[in-house]
């Protein structure tokens, strides 16, 4: 179907969704809320009779219709344990708790950006819930690699997205998928892991090809959703 005129494609909710099936939890789908304080907290409403931990995708960062947190707090007293992150991509991510009917309900509330979604739904939403419903290793894999190029150190810690391959050696290279900006979702294709990237300083402002970082191991949904 064509987009209408100040349309956009909503890649967010078919990636996490794919997502948390892919973890074997049930998925309850509220809607698209407009961008107006009564439609964010009648929409608020239902996930709460619906669910226990709640995520949505926008609506967090800093313009006129970013008014999720604010309805969060005034509607619901919600108390906002974090608004936003020291790390690229995902800095506008807020976590908060509200008690509604007795009951605590945890709320994820995502950037718009489809890479700052989907990563930090992968570093904070599935651990939580892999906790809460008893793994006794909800955390993601992490291994050592090596760079396969100089990179640009950027003045937050990064979550770079990148492919892996082997040497003789036994030796992970990792290779940029490209472009890394949060609104490239096609940087997610064919990533194999989230390089952690440590801040620039005055001292280090390049990683040199050759130095060993650690990696967060993903699964490979992206190449089923995106090939």
């Amino acid at each position: 179907m064509p987009l209408k005129p100040g349309c956009i494609r909503d890649s967010n909710k078919s990636t996490l969704t794919h997502m948390i099936i892919e973890n074997k939890i049930p998925v309850i789908d509220i809607g698209i809320a407009r961008d107006t304080p009564d439609d964010v907290k009648s929409h608020l409403m239902l996930a709460f009779e619906a669910a226990d931990i709640i995520i949505s995708t926008g609506g967090v960062s800093m313009g006129e219709r970013d008014m999720l947190k604010l309805v969060l707090e005034q509607d619901f007293r919600a108390k906002i344990h974090f608004g936003r992150i020291h790390m690229k991509p995902g800095k506008p991510t807020t976590f908060s708790t509200v008690v509604f009917e007795d009951k605590k309900k945890l709320v994820f509330s995502l950037p718009g950006n489809p890479v700052s979604a989907f990563v930090c739904f992968y570093l904070f939403v599935i651990p939580c819930i892999k906790k809460m419903i008893g793994f006794k290793q909800p955390r993601h894999a992490t291994i050592k690699v090596e760079l396969s190029q100089d990179l640009q150190l950027d003045e937050r810690p990064e979550f770079q997205r990148v492919y892996l391959s082997s040497t003789l050696d036994g030796t992970f290279l990792a290779h940029s998928t490209g472009a890394q900006q949060s609104s490239r979702l096609l940087s997610m294709q064919n990533a194999d892991a989230l390089l952690v990237l440590p801040p620039r300083t005055s001292e280090q402002s390049i990683l040199k090809k050759g130095s060993k970082v650690d990696a967060i191991l993903l699964t490979s949904i992206f190449g089923s959703i995106l090939k």
